[in-house]
């Protein structure tokens, strides 16, 4: 009869942790959402959504405010909402490299107001829908999103970037990869800032390593 060593019991226990982490499909996840989360949207609107992607049909409801939300795109691990005209939701399934309440994914999530200039906020959560406290302002900062031409005199910079916050800002994550595109939102320019603005603004990407999302 063999005996198990210590070192063999661990080395056998290993592949059973690593086991207990189980991965989400963004449909489950989207089934669960707190109607908090999504208060254009009863849990019927959701399943309904759900449905008709999987029907191949056209997956447009109507929400509890009598109006009209669409989802625009469903994967496995993606998600897109129109909720109302000015109101839009986007989820991801992001990796992480260690398990998050026994799960391999985190839910990031980017809700966007605004038509003219749109604002964007980004939440973690767990695929239980608990909340995390994490942030991605801190992955990136003005020097980022903001670049002075050639052309322009450094007085009337700077002039311009009084006129932003590097935490106002449109965020959008990516369908097909662990990306999320951030660009500043400007608020109450004249015409001719307007022009200059988005002369001096630009689109930064910042890719998902595991634990945050970093600058490449």
């Amino acid at each position: 009869m063999m005996v198990a060593t210590g070192l063999s019991f661990v080395i056998s226990l290993l592949p059973l942790g690593r086991a207990a982490a189980q991965e989400a499909t963004m449909r489950e996840v989207f089934k669960t959402m707190p109607d908090s989360l999504t208060p254009y949207l009863s849990q019927n609107n959701r399943l309904d959504f759900i449905d008709f992607k999987d029907s191949d049909m056209e997956a447009k409801v109507t929400n509890i405010l009598n109006g009209t939300s669409t989802m625009d795109v469903l994967t496995d691990r993606f998600l897109q909402l129109t909720l109302s005209e000015s109101c839009t939701l986007q989820l991801r399934l992001l990796p992480v490299s260690e398990p998050v309440d026994s799960m391999r994914q985190v839910v990031c999530m980017v809700r966007t107001v605004g038509v003219g200039c749109p604002q964007s906020l980004v939440s973690f959560y767990t695929c239980s829908w608990q909340p995390l406290d994490w942030t991605v302002d801190d992955c990136f900062g003005m020097a980022d999103l903001l670049v002075r031409p050639q052309d322009m005199r450094e007085e009337r910079f700077r002039e311009l970037k009084n006129m932003v916050s590097s935490r106002l800002y449109q965020a959008q994550l990516s369908a097909d990869s662990d990306e999320i595109s951030i660009r500043l939102s400007a608020f109450d320019a004249s015409a001719d800032d307007l022009v200059d603005l988005e002369r001096i603004r630009v689109l930064t990407k910042l890719k998902w390593d595991g634990r945050k999302f970093n600058k490449y």
